[in-house]
């Protein structure tokens, strides 16, 4: 059966891959296989994962709500591995009636690669193992491997091919997005050929794929029963409470706010409701509780940040981000932080850690979260630090760190000194609306080319 899944990335972006896999606490090995480096995993249910980088990845529209920079995303797929016990009978079908071509051999592991080379997901790796005892279909195993076809005649054809030499494939199913027929290689494992039309844009837009639950009619009938027994894709692992312009108007903006020590969910809306009315709103609570009180990320004193649990928070939040953009329809890349306090330094550390994260920021009494990071280029991010003359919280000098770390890295920062101490006023607000209303103007007029 088949074994495991591989995954093509940029020949760069192992070590990308190693970060965010020991971030996300996933045991992984390294390897090299016909003379491609790899990440090697296996998913929750115990199927084998891997990330192969290939040098010249297939050319594929990554998706641009991922937290994974473009620079860094899956290409589709690399290959799959089959185990059988009669690898040379597996081979005689898969180069003798598939058309493929045998690549490489690297111990009982042999190579094939397919006619459209410059497609994701072009090689079938076979290992051949005699003692090798017949699979159990369940959790965490793959139940056939799928191969293309462009259309129910080039179907056919292979169908033809397959009968005359002796294997015995199903009448073709109607699968409602594909026709399907099957066949077993001499191994014994499930094969597919599944027609491409009529596509998965038979029962909604291409834009709103993978948004809802999409059943073929004949199972409409058990709409309910089926959607019980699914896991979220995301889990909406942060509270939060999300929020739509009142009046309907919407200006495309999502503003992400982000409370200080102590407080929830629902303190800053009200601020970035009055700042910029037309917005919809996206604020999350923290999930660290210092004494009861609700912060993004541990401390061991005041002032004295973990700035190893700052860096896993930060990276956890803005994974959220994400996903919470897209699950409310919203654009990830357009996203603006507004954080007071605790919340305005997990602001400055997504900025610093995962810049993709926010076209703008508005940060209210901050310091410098970070005192050994390297910032990633912020070309083209507006942010307003506002810091309190008598504020003996976070002293000024934090705050002015952060804004020239900031600004040393190309973000536009503009930085304002109130005469007020730590708590927010409503000079905070004014000049966070003016602020907003300008940097949106700016923004917009660079789209036109104005």
């Amino acid at each position: 059966m088949a074994t495991s899944v591989a995954f093509a990335i940029p020949g760069e972006s192992i070590p990308f891959w190693q970060e965010r896999l020991q971030r996300h606490g996933v045991a992984f090995s390294e390897a090299i296989q016909f003379g491609a480096p790899l990440l090697r995993f296996d998913d929750p249910h115990g199927l084998t994962l891997e990330l192969v980088t290939d040098p010249a990845p297939p050319t594929v529209k990554t998706w641009t709500g991922s937290a994974v920079p473009a620079a860094h995303a899956i290409r589709g797929f690399f290959a799959a591995t089959i185990l059988t016990h009669e690898p040379d009978a597996t081979e005689a079908l898969l180069t003798g009636i598939l058309g493929m071509t045998l690549e490489g051999r690297e111990g009982d592991r042999r190579r094939f690669r397919m006619a459209a080379s410059e497609a994701p997901g072009h090689f079938l790796d076979v290992v051949g193992d005699p003692a090798a005892r017949q699979g159990r279909p369940g959790g965490g195993t793959v139940h056939h491997i799928a191969l293309r076809a462009a259309d129910r005649q080039e179907q056919a054809a292979w169908r033809r091919s397959l009968v005359q030499a002796g294997y015995n494939p199903t009448p073709v199913t109607d699968r409602n997005y594909f026709e399907s027929i099957y066949f077993r290689e001499p191994g014994g494992v499930l094969f597919e050929i599944a027609t491409d039309p009529p596509g998965f844009a038979v029962d909604e837009a291409p834009s709103e794929l993978g948004a809802r639950l999409q059943l073929p009619p004949r199972y409409a009938a058990m709409r309910t029963k089926i959607a019980k027994q699914l896991p979220a894709l995301r889990p909406m692992d942060f509270r939060h409470v999300f929020q739509r312009p009142d009046d309907g108007r919407d200006d495309g903006v999502t503003i992400a706010t982000f409370h200080g020590t102590g407080g929830d969910e629902h303190d800053l809306v009200a601020f970035a409701r009055s700042a910029h009315p037309v917005a919809a709103i996206l604020s999350p609570r923290g999930k660290v509780s210092e004494n009861g009180m609700a912060r993004f990320f541990r401390r061991s004193a005041s002032g004295v940040l973990d700035e190893t649990d700052v860096v896993r928070r930060a990276h956890e939040l803005a994974d959220f981000l994400c996903g919470a953009a897209r699950h409310y329809g919203r654009d990830p890349e357009g996203l603006t932080a507004l954080g007071y306090s605790n919340g305005a330094n997990v602001a400055a550390a997504m900025l610093l850690l995962r810049p993709e994260i926010f076209t703008r920021a508005v940060l209210l009494r901050p310091m410098m979260p970070l005192s050994q990071v390297s910032p990633q280029d912020l070309n083209g991010k507006a942010i307003l630090i506002l810091k309190g003359r008598q504020d003996r919280v976070i002293p000024a000098a934090g705050s002015d760190r952060l804004a020239a770390v900031l600004a040393e890295a190309g973000a536009r920062v503009t930085l304002k000194t109130l005469e007020t101490g730590h708590a927010l006023t409503p000079q905070d607000l004014e000049m966070t609306s003016r602020w907003l209303a300008g940097a949106l103007d700016t923004a917009r007029l660079a789209a036109t080319g104005s």
